[in-house]
């Protein structure tokens, strides 16, 4: 009879054990939200002394994945809304005047390591790639040389997809049962696939909430 009641704890416990496990991995879905600023380099048809491209932009996105515990997969989309820089160039007879515009979709999947520090708090260390479809304007007009070439310029629209590279390091702390929230620094580099616009350079901190099935 000892040995009956002995060997249904052991098996009571690795039910509980079990059970345990399969509660900490499942799909999931989230939303996410970032502060970035991006530096956007200009092509070499372009005055040097306007080189580079800066401004801050906010980044909204939805991902769907599933969660193995210590590591969890997932895919997604994020909209990084309009960033833009007024540019006054004038040296001599050249001058260039108007704002650039830029404004970003991005298809992405990811991975991360998600080792437990305590019972509710985990670290977040991952890296994501994806398409990237970049819309760039340009609002004014312009005339200068780079010799041997002589540019004309007047208000543009056009779009271009690249590709989209990036890391990120962070927390995700259990607030109840299957409810996370989620918070870090990112940072990405992006080809534009746009002529004038060389690539882009993103970073920030990002805050996000999770929900496990």
């Amino acid at each position: 009879m000892a040995n009956i009641v002995k060997f249904g704890v052991k098996v009571l416990a690795a039910t509980a054990l079990m059970s345990s496990a399969a509660a900490a991995e499942g799909l999931f879905v989230g939303v996410e939200g970032a502060l970035l600023q991006t530096q956007i380099e200009l092509n070499d048809d372009y005055p040097s002394t306007i080189d580079d491209l800066k401004d801050t932009s906010v980044e909204l996105g939805l991902k769907a994945g599933y969660d193995f515990d210590a590591f969890r997969v997932w895919g997604g989309y994020s909209y990084r809304t309009k960033g833009s820089e007024d540019v006054n160039y004038k040296n001599g007879g050249d001058y260039l005047k108007g704002e650039f515009n830029w404004q970003t979709h991005n298809i992405l999947v990811g991975a991360d390591y998600t080792p437990s520090l305590t019972d509710s708090f985990k670290l977040a260390l991952g890296a994501y790639t994806g398409l990237s479809i970049v819309k760039g304007e340009f609002s004014g007009e312009g005339e200068y040389t780079i010799a041997p070439y002589h540019y004309t310029l007047s208000s543009d629209s056009v779009t271009g997809t690249g590709a989209l590279f990036g890391l990120k390091l962070g927390g995700i702390y259990e607030v109840v049962e299957n409810n996370e929230i989620e918070f870090g620094i990112k940072g990405d580099y992006q080809t534009t696939g746009i002529e004038d616009y060389d690539n882009a350079l993103s970073y920030g901190v990002y805050v996000g909430y999770n929900y496990k099935f």
